[in-house]
């Protein structure tokens, strides 16, 4: 009860500290938040981009365009190489006619044009559903080539080169935002130390006043070093604020437009666990900042 009752006082300081303060205390958190807010574009691209890496990594699926005048002993060659290669789940066929159709319902506003075609221009074709972990596998390349080699196969659809690059583009964008936030946090800390600094000068008569009555340092250190704790809990929920905002308007952004390829991209915010990283980020931000302007030499 007595350590609550003292925890109270000590934030009840912090508090008064900040208000007293209030104007540099508000550019503080401005400032912390701005800092943490481009953080989270980082961490909000690496997990869109992440996201669909995940979903390619679902949907890997390769599809084997035939020639127009391939037999059936040829095309059954290639789905028994498929299915013996150990990389591959399962097989199907889609004739001519099924390619059409598919066009058909995913493009409507082009179907007209597409009748208007002497024949059909869609190809029959083999879809092959990759098996878990067949992407990264060193022989994928070669059952690749080697399907393609085939005389039934006219083309092979399946660009590993470019999945294996998104991949490393996300681990790009997440290094980036790492080095990013560390730079930007220790602006941060010194920011918040700043605004300590003038807190513990517009209280140095008290602090005087309760060392000559022989006050225990955390009485007196502690609204300081809560003070900077408070700024940097205040500057990252603001942060979260304004990357829900600007994520809200980027979806509206990409839904009055009908963008595909931004819809791809922009199809979840943070995880509740990145949030609570980047509100913890502020929050040792300020833990850092306060620790140094409230040291034994400046208070």
């Amino acid at each position: 009860m007595r350590r609550g009752a003292a925890f109270a006082s000590l934030l009840d300081e912090a508090f008064s500290g900040l208000w007293r303060a209030r104007r540099v205390t508000v550019v503080s958190i401005l400032q912390i938040s701005f800092s943490l807010f481009l953080v989270g574009l980082f961490l909000l691209a690496a997990e869109n981009l992440g996201g669909v890496v995940d979903t390619l990594r679902e949907e890997t699926a390769v599809t084997l365009f035939l020639r127009s005048g391939a037999d059936e002993a040829s095309k059954a060659t290639v789905e028994r190489t498929a299915l013996e290669s150990k990389l591959v789940a399962a097989v199907r066929r889609v004739s001519a006619e099924e390619a059409r159709g598919r066009f058909a319902r995913s493009f409507g506003s082009l179907t007209g044009a597409a009748g208007t075609l002497s024949g059909n221009p869609f190809p029959a074709s083999i879809e092959l559903d990759l098996l878990p972990g067949a992407i990264s596998s060193a022989a994928l390349r070669p059952f690749l080539a080697n399907l393609a080699a085939s005389p039934a196969v006219e083309e092979v659809q399946f660009d590993v080169d470019w999945i294996r690059r998104l991949r490393g583009v996300v681990r790009l964008v997440a290094a980036a935002g790492l080095a990013t936030g560390v730079f930007l946090a220790l602006g941060a800390a010194f920011t918040i130390a700043n605004v300590v600094r003038l807190t513990i000068l517009l209280h140095r008569d008290e602090i005087d006043i309760l060392r000559l009555v022989g006050a225990p340092e955390v009485l007196i250190r502690g609204p300081f070093l809560l003070g900077g704790v408070l700024q940097g809990l205040f500057g990252g929920i603001v942060a979260l604020g304004l990357l829900a905002l600007a994520f809200r308007g980027l979806l509206f952004f990409v839904s009055s437009t009908e963008n595909v390829l931004l819809g791809v991209f922009v199809v979840r915010f943070l995880s509740p666990a990145i949030c609570g990283v980047l509100v913890l980020g502020g929050v040792l931000a300020g833990l850092l900042g306060g620790t140094v302007a409230s040291r034994r030499g400046h208070v």
